[in-house]
Protein backbone atom coordinates (compact mmCIF):
# COMPACT_ATOMS: atom_id res chain seq x y z
CA UNK A 1 0.00 0.00 0.00
CA UNK A 2 2.81 2.38 0.92
CA UNK A 3 4.49 1.77 -2.44
CA UNK A 4 1.23 2.42 -4.26
CA UNK A 5 0.76 5.72 -2.41
CA UNK A 6 4.29 6.77 -3.33
CA UNK A 7 3.69 5.93 -6.99
CA UNK A 8 0.40 7.84 -7.02
CA UNK A 9 2.07 10.82 -5.36
CA UNK A 10 4.97 10.73 -7.83
CA UNK A 11 2.52 10.62 -10.75
CA UNK A 12 0.57 13.54 -9.31
CA UNK A 13 3.76 15.58 -8.91
CA UNK A 14 4.71 14.76 -12.51
CA UNK A 15 1.31 15.86 -13.78
CA UNK A 16 1.51 19.11 -11.81
CA UNK A 17 5.03 19.71 -13.14
CA UNK A 18 3.91 19.03 -16.71
CA UNK A 19 0.90 21.31 -16.33
CA UNK A 20 3.09 24.10 -14.99
CA UNK A 21 5.60 23.59 -17.78
CA UNK A 22 3.09 23.58 -20.63
CA UNK A 23 0.89 26.30 -19.18
CA UNK A 24 3.51 28.88 -20.05
CA UNK A 25 3.30 28.01 -23.74
CA UNK A 26 1.15 30.51 -25.58
CA UNK A 27 -1.41 28.54 -27.58
CA UNK A 28 -3.31 31.61 -28.82
CA UNK A 29 -1.84 32.13 -32.28
CA UNK A 30 -4.04 35.05 -33.27
CA UNK A 31 -1.37 37.60 -32.36
CA UNK A 32 1.26 36.13 -34.68
CA UNK A 33 1.72 37.09 -38.31
CA UNK A 34 3.62 35.49 -41.15
CA UNK A 35 7.18 36.55 -41.97
CA UNK A 36 7.82 38.44 -45.19
CA UNK A 37 7.68 36.19 -48.22
CA UNK A 38 6.06 33.20 -46.53
CA UNK A 39 2.57 33.59 -47.99
CA UNK A 40 3.94 34.41 -51.45
CA UNK A 41 6.21 31.37 -51.36
CA UNK A 42 3.32 29.14 -50.36
CA UNK A 43 1.11 30.61 -53.08
CA UNK A 44 3.80 29.95 -55.70
CA UNK A 45 3.21 26.20 -55.44
CA UNK A 46 0.38 24.43 -57.26
CA UNK A 47 -1.04 21.97 -54.73
CA UNK A 48 -3.65 20.51 -57.08
CA UNK A 49 -4.18 16.92 -56.03
CA UNK A 50 -3.42 14.20 -58.55
CA UNK A 51 -6.65 13.02 -60.13
CA UNK A 52 -6.12 9.34 -59.32
CA UNK A 53 -4.35 9.72 -55.98
CA UNK A 54 -5.76 7.73 -53.08
CA UNK A 55 -3.97 9.55 -50.29
CA UNK A 56 -1.70 12.56 -49.72
CA UNK A 57 1.04 11.83 -47.17
CA UNK A 58 3.45 14.37 -45.66
CA UNK A 59 6.69 13.95 -43.70
CA UNK A 60 7.90 16.98 -41.76
CA UNK A 61 10.52 17.46 -39.07
CA UNK A 62 9.07 20.57 -37.43
CA UNK A 63 12.05 21.21 -35.10
CA UNK A 64 11.74 21.18 -31.32
CA UNK A 65 11.76 24.38 -29.29
CA UNK A 66 14.93 23.27 -27.46
CA UNK A 67 17.54 25.98 -27.99
CA UNK A 68 20.50 23.60 -27.83
CA UNK A 69 18.99 21.71 -30.78
CA UNK A 70 18.72 24.92 -32.78
CA UNK A 71 15.05 25.33 -31.95
CA UNK A 72 13.08 28.54 -31.49
CA UNK A 73 9.70 29.19 -29.81
CA UNK A 74 6.91 27.06 -31.24
CA UNK A 75 3.86 29.40 -31.51
CA UNK A 76 4.98 31.61 -34.45
CA UNK A 77 6.24 28.55 -36.29
CA UNK A 78 3.06 26.62 -35.51
CA UNK A 79 1.10 29.44 -37.14
CA UNK A 80 3.02 28.76 -40.36
CA UNK A 81 2.73 24.98 -39.98
CA UNK A 82 -1.05 25.22 -39.67
CA UNK A 83 -1.19 27.48 -42.72
CA UNK A 84 0.73 24.84 -44.66
CA UNK A 85 -1.77 22.19 -43.57
CA UNK A 86 -4.64 24.44 -44.60
CA UNK A 87 -3.21 24.92 -48.10
CA UNK A 88 -1.76 21.43 -48.68
CA UNK A 89 -4.51 19.48 -46.89
CA UNK A 90 -2.54 16.26 -46.37
CA UNK A 91 -4.50 13.21 -45.29
CA UNK A 92 -1.69 11.99 -43.04
CA UNK A 93 1.42 13.66 -41.60
CA UNK A 94 4.41 11.89 -40.10
CA UNK A 95 5.86 14.66 -37.93
CA UNK A 96 9.19 14.55 -36.12
CA UNK A 97 10.59 16.56 -33.17
CA UNK A 98 7.11 17.28 -31.86
CA UNK A 99 8.14 18.32 -28.36
CA UNK A 100 5.79 19.14 -25.47
CA UNK A 101 5.34 22.73 -26.66
CA UNK A 102 4.35 21.50 -30.10
CA UNK A 103 1.87 19.00 -28.64
CA UNK A 104 0.23 21.65 -26.50
CA UNK A 105 -0.07 24.19 -29.33
CA UNK A 106 -1.34 21.62 -31.83
CA UNK A 107 -3.88 20.17 -29.43
CA UNK A 108 -5.36 23.63 -28.97
CA UNK A 109 -5.28 24.64 -32.65
CA UNK A 110 -5.77 21.63 -34.92
CA UNK A 111 -9.52 21.76 -34.39
CA UNK A 112 -11.79 18.77 -35.03
CA UNK A 113 -10.36 17.90 -38.43
CA UNK A 114 -6.88 16.65 -37.55
CA UNK A 115 -6.15 14.10 -34.83
CA UNK A 116 -2.84 12.99 -33.29
CA UNK A 117 -2.00 9.35 -32.62
CA UNK A 118 0.06 8.28 -29.62
CA UNK A 119 1.36 11.55 -28.19
CA UNK A 120 0.80 10.27 -24.66
CA UNK A 121 3.28 7.43 -24.30
CA UNK A 122 3.80 8.87 -20.83
CA UNK A 123 2.73 11.89 -18.82
CA UNK A 124 5.47 14.06 -20.34
CA UNK A 125 4.32 13.46 -23.93
CA UNK A 126 7.75 12.28 -24.98
CA UNK A 127 6.72 10.79 -28.32
CA UNK A 128 8.29 13.31 -30.64
CA UNK A 129 7.30 11.33 -33.76
CA UNK A 130 3.49 11.09 -33.74
CA UNK A 131 1.23 10.50 -36.72
CA UNK A 132 -1.32 13.21 -37.46
CA UNK A 133 -4.29 12.41 -39.69
CA UNK A 134 -7.32 14.08 -41.23
CA UNK A 135 -10.27 12.41 -39.54
CA UNK A 136 -12.63 13.65 -42.27
CA UNK A 137 -10.82 11.71 -44.98
CA UNK A 138 -9.21 8.88 -42.98
CA UNK A 139 -10.63 6.40 -40.47
CA UNK A 140 -8.13 5.14 -37.92
CA UNK A 141 -8.44 1.38 -37.52
CA UNK A 142 -5.52 0.66 -35.21
CA UNK A 143 -2.33 2.37 -34.11
CA UNK A 144 0.73 1.76 -31.99
CA UNK A 145 4.13 2.88 -30.80
CA UNK A 146 7.42 1.02 -30.51
CA UNK A 147 10.60 2.50 -29.05
CA UNK A 148 13.86 1.26 -30.53
CA UNK A 149 15.95 -1.03 -28.36
CA UNK A 150 18.94 1.30 -28.64
CA UNK A 151 19.51 4.99 -29.29
CA UNK A 152 18.95 8.40 -27.77
CA UNK A 153 16.58 8.43 -24.83
CA UNK A 154 14.76 11.60 -25.85
CA UNK A 155 11.44 10.43 -27.27
CA UNK A 156 12.61 10.65 -30.88
CA UNK A 157 13.93 7.16 -31.49
CA UNK A 158 10.81 5.13 -32.09
CA UNK A 159 8.29 4.17 -34.73
CA UNK A 160 4.67 5.30 -34.49
CA UNK A 161 2.23 3.59 -36.83
CA UNK A 162 -1.39 3.66 -37.86
CA UNK A 163 -3.66 1.53 -40.03
CA UNK A 164 -6.18 3.68 -41.87
CA UNK A 165 -9.19 3.25 -44.11
CA UNK A 166 -9.61 5.90 -46.78
CA UNK A 167 -13.20 7.02 -46.38
CA UNK A 168 -13.78 7.82 -50.06
CA UNK A 169 -12.43 4.60 -51.56
CA UNK A 170 -12.51 2.09 -48.71
CA UNK A 171 -8.87 1.19 -49.34
CA UNK A 172 -6.60 0.51 -46.39
CA UNK A 173 -3.10 1.88 -45.90
CA UNK A 174 -0.49 1.61 -43.15
CA UNK A 175 1.61 4.66 -42.30
CA UNK A 176 4.72 4.52 -40.14
CA UNK A 177 6.69 7.48 -38.85
CA UNK A 178 10.18 7.52 -37.37
CA UNK A 179 13.27 9.55 -36.54
CA UNK A 180 16.52 7.60 -36.53
CA UNK A 181 19.65 8.42 -34.57
CA UNK A 182 22.41 10.41 -36.24
CA UNK A 183 26.15 10.10 -36.68
CA UNK A 184 28.02 12.42 -34.33
CA UNK A 185 31.69 13.45 -34.62
CA UNK A 186 33.97 11.08 -32.76
CA UNK A 187 31.28 8.40 -32.47
CA UNK A 188 30.92 7.41 -36.10
CA UNK A 189 31.17 3.62 -35.74
CA UNK A 190 29.05 3.43 -32.57
CA UNK A 191 26.29 5.61 -34.01
CA UNK A 192 26.25 3.74 -37.31
CA UNK A 193 25.82 0.47 -35.43
CA UNK A 194 22.88 1.93 -33.49
CA UNK A 195 21.30 3.28 -36.68
CA UNK A 196 21.66 -0.13 -38.33
CA UNK A 197 19.80 -1.76 -35.45
CA UNK A 198 17.08 0.87 -35.60
CA UNK A 199 16.70 0.41 -39.37
CA UNK A 200 16.46 -3.37 -38.88
CA UNK A 201 13.77 -2.92 -36.22
CA UNK A 202 11.86 -0.50 -38.44
CA UNK A 203 11.96 -2.89 -41.40
CA UNK A 204 10.88 -5.78 -39.17
CA UNK A 205 7.93 -3.71 -37.94
CA UNK A 206 6.96 -2.80 -41.50
CA UNK A 207 7.14 -6.47 -42.49
CA UNK A 208 4.96 -7.47 -39.52
CA UNK A 209 2.36 -4.78 -40.27
CA UNK A 210 2.30 -5.67 -43.95
CA UNK A 211 1.87 -9.37 -43.21
CA UNK A 212 -0.91 -8.72 -40.69
CA UNK A 213 -2.98 -6.20 -42.62
CA UNK A 214 -2.13 -7.07 -46.25
CA UNK A 215 -2.19 -3.51 -47.50
CA UNK A 216 0.43 -1.01 -48.70
CA UNK A 217 2.79 0.62 -46.21
CA UNK A 218 4.00 4.23 -46.47
CA UNK A 219 6.96 4.99 -44.22
CA UNK A 220 7.66 8.64 -43.34
CA UNK A 221 10.64 9.89 -41.42
CA UNK A 222 13.71 11.89 -40.72
CA UNK A 223 16.14 9.04 -41.30
CA UNK A 224 19.28 11.11 -40.71
CA UNK A 225 20.68 9.38 -43.78
CA UNK A 226 21.19 10.61 -47.34
CA UNK A 227 21.21 9.04 -50.75
CA UNK A 228 24.84 10.00 -51.32
CA UNK A 229 27.79 10.87 -49.12
CA UNK A 230 29.68 12.53 -51.96
CA UNK A 231 27.18 14.58 -53.96
CA UNK A 232 26.19 18.00 -52.61
CA UNK A 233 23.07 18.33 -50.47
CA UNK A 234 20.48 21.09 -50.88
CA UNK A 235 22.96 23.68 -49.61
CA UNK A 236 25.79 22.48 -51.82
CA UNK A 237 27.81 20.59 -49.20
CA UNK A 238 28.60 16.84 -49.31
CA UNK A 239 28.09 15.27 -45.88
CA UNK A 240 30.66 12.48 -46.19
CA UNK A 241 30.50 9.88 -43.43
CA UNK A 242 27.81 11.88 -41.60
CA UNK A 243 25.38 11.17 -44.47
CA UNK A 244 25.03 7.58 -43.19
CA UNK A 245 24.64 6.54 -46.82
CA UNK A 246 24.67 2.83 -45.93
CA UNK A 247 21.51 3.30 -43.83
CA UNK A 248 19.69 4.89 -46.73
CA UNK A 249 20.80 2.08 -49.03
CA UNK A 250 19.61 -0.55 -46.53
CA UNK A 251 16.17 1.04 -46.43
CA UNK A 252 16.02 1.63 -50.18
CA UNK A 253 16.94 -2.01 -50.82
CA UNK A 254 13.80 -3.12 -48.98
CA UNK A 255 11.48 -0.19 -49.67
CA UNK A 256 10.72 2.14 -52.57
CA UNK A 257 11.70 5.80 -52.21
CA UNK A 258 8.59 7.50 -53.60
CA UNK A 259 10.55 10.50 -54.86
CA UNK A 260 12.35 8.28 -57.36
CA UNK A 261 9.32 6.59 -58.90
CA UNK A 262 9.51 6.10 -62.65
CA UNK A 263 6.42 8.24 -63.28
CA UNK A 264 6.75 10.65 -60.34
CA UNK A 265 6.66 14.39 -60.95
CA UNK A 266 8.91 16.06 -58.35
CA UNK A 267 7.84 19.64 -57.60
CA UNK A 268 9.96 22.24 -55.80
CA UNK A 269 10.94 25.89 -56.19
CA UNK A 270 14.28 25.03 -57.80
CA UNK A 271 14.06 22.12 -60.25
CA UNK A 272 17.85 21.79 -60.18
CA UNK A 273 17.56 20.65 -56.55
CA UNK A 274 14.71 18.18 -56.98
CA UNK A 275 16.97 15.15 -56.58
CA UNK A 276 19.70 16.35 -54.24
CA UNK A 277 20.42 14.19 -51.20
CA UNK A 278 18.20 14.82 -48.18
CA UNK A 279 17.71 13.52 -44.63
CA UNK A 280 13.94 13.08 -44.98
CA UNK A 281 12.27 10.44 -47.14
CA UNK A 282 8.92 8.83 -47.80
CA UNK A 283 9.35 5.12 -48.49
CA UNK A 284 6.72 2.55 -49.40
CA UNK A 285 6.17 -1.13 -49.98
CA UNK A 286 3.36 -3.36 -51.16
CA UNK A 287 2.01 -1.48 -54.14
CA UNK A 288 2.22 2.27 -53.57
CA UNK A 289 3.59 4.83 -56.03
CA UNK A 290 3.64 8.62 -56.13
CA UNK A 291 2.20 10.64 -59.00
CA UNK A 292 3.43 13.92 -57.53
CA UNK A 293 6.09 14.58 -54.91
CA UNK A 294 6.52 18.06 -53.41
CA UNK A 295 9.44 19.62 -51.56
CA UNK A 296 8.44 22.86 -49.82
CA UNK A 297 11.84 24.44 -50.28
CA UNK A 298 13.12 27.98 -50.35
CA UNK A 299 14.26 30.65 -47.91
CA UNK A 300 10.75 31.51 -46.73
CA UNK A 301 10.17 28.02 -45.34
CA UNK A 302 13.35 28.11 -43.27
CA UNK A 303 11.35 30.20 -40.80
CA UNK A 304 9.24 27.14 -40.01
CA UNK A 305 11.95 24.56 -39.38
CA UNK A 306 15.47 23.51 -40.31
CA UNK A 307 13.86 20.84 -42.51
CA UNK A 308 11.60 21.27 -45.52
CA UNK A 309 8.22 19.54 -45.57
CA UNK A 310 7.90 16.81 -48.19
CA UNK A 311 4.66 15.21 -49.30
CA UNK A 312 3.32 12.96 -52.04
CA UNK A 313 0.10 12.05 -53.80
CA UNK A 314 0.11 8.27 -53.62
CA UNK A 315 -1.74 5.66 -55.64
CA UNK A 316 -2.42 2.37 -53.88
CA UNK A 317 -2.57 -0.88 -55.77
Amino acid sequence: MKRRIILIAATAVAIIALTAFTACVNTDLSGYGFPDGFEDALASFDFTRSENADVRVMSFNVLVSIESWGGTPVPPRAKMFLEILDKVKPDIIGAQEVCGDWHKVLEDNLGEEYKITHPDINVFKENKSPVIYNSETMELIESGYQAYSEGDDNGCRAVTWGVFKIRETGKNVIVTNTHLDLIRPGKESQELEIMNKQADELLAKIDALYDKYSCPVISCGDYNSMESAETPDYYGKPQGIFAAESIYKKLADSLDDLKYGENTNVICSDENKAFVSTWDHIFARGGAEAEKFWILDGDAFENVSDHFAIFADVNLK
